[in-house]
């Protein structure tokens, strides 16, 4: 399992410990190169707080930011995590369409510019779809795989900030999953809680494929971080920390882009991204039967 530190401090990998994310350092790099290898088909990323205020949100933008920036694939973050610090919240408002509506007008979206109408694009060129008025438990499993096959003909990477009400309607369609859980004493029971919640309800190989990812780390929090971690490791793909940033807050919104975070936390979330982009060399079981994904993408 792979370990990832703030700054200039050591890395638990399987060949053993080395520096990352320090000054100079080549390995931003081979971050970015993880990032642009090609894969086959499209993939989605779930990304799951494990307790109430985790991060996710954030988590999910910034991980946005950084595919879109760096991948070279076009990628679109679906908001079904409404509330008032929702992902739509967060980045600027191109369009009055939500995701209930591009639901309804599926069949009718044929082109870049017709899938642009449902969406809001950040700088960094990643796509937003907000959740809509309709409440996100009355859509059923048809409306939200209409929407992920609809998103698949036009993004090569989609990622989901998920409340915990869809939870069940959106893993099902998940590759990869993150989990988000915040840097305090919270953390550790919140993750072993999360962890077995997987494997109660049959997510066993989506939770060893996940990366975990502690959020807001800073020194006062070191103790409750290595605890969680503890929990954590083992159980799971990959470890992740993000340094405390107060760039992310939300009254900062729609600021919360890339640029404007210290650079340990833009590294950071490099890091992570390349992390998640590491596992798309598994072509997920969707592609091993005839169905719609087998259709290209409309440019």
């Amino acid at each position: 399992m792979q370990a990832i530190t703030p700054p200039d401090q050591p890395v638990e990998e399987p060949g053993g410990l080395r520096r990352l994310l320090s000054r100079g350092n080549p390995v931003d790099q081979d971050y970015i190169e993880r990032l642009q290898r090609p894969f086959q088909g499209t993939r989605h990323i779930v990304v799951l707080g494990c307790t109430g205020g985790a991060g996710q949100t954030v988590t999910t933008l910034m991980m946005g930011h950084t595919f879109a920036q760096f991948c070279g694939e076009p990628t679109v973050a679906l908001d079904v995590n409404p509330g008032h610090g929702a992902l739509a919240r967060r980045t600027k408002i191109d369009t009055h369409e939500t995701l209930t509506s591009l639901i309804a007008n599926a069949e009718h979206i044929g082109s870049l510019s017709g899938i642009r109408r449902y969406t809001s694009r950040a700088r960094s060129g990643l796509d937003v779809v907000a959740a809509g008025k309709t409440p996100l438990h009355a859509l059923d499993d048809r409306d939200y795989a209409q929407a992920i096959r609809t998103l698949d003909r036009f993004y090569s990477v989609t990622l989901l900030d998920a409340a915990a009400s869809v939870v069940s309607r959106v893993l099902p369609h998940a590759d990869q999953i993150v989990l988000v859980a915040p840097a305090s004493s919270d953390a550790p029971r919140a993750v072993a809680m999360t962890f077995e919640w997987l494997d109660s309800h049959g997510y066993h190989d989506l939770r060893q494929r996940a990366v975990t990812v502690i959020n807001g780390v800073s020194r006062r929090s070191h103790s409750d971080v290595e605890h969680a971690e503890q929990v954590a490791r083992g159980q799971c793909r990959a470890l992740v920390r993000i340094p405390w940033d107060d760039h992310l807050s939300l009254d900062r919104s729609p600021r919360n882009e890339l640029k404007a975070l210290r650079p340990p936390t833009r590294r950071a979330y490099l890091a992570l991204s390349a992390v998640v982009a590491g596992g798309f060399s598994v072509l997920p079981e969707r592609y091993q039967d005839p169905s719609p994904y087998h259709q290209e993408r409309t440019q």
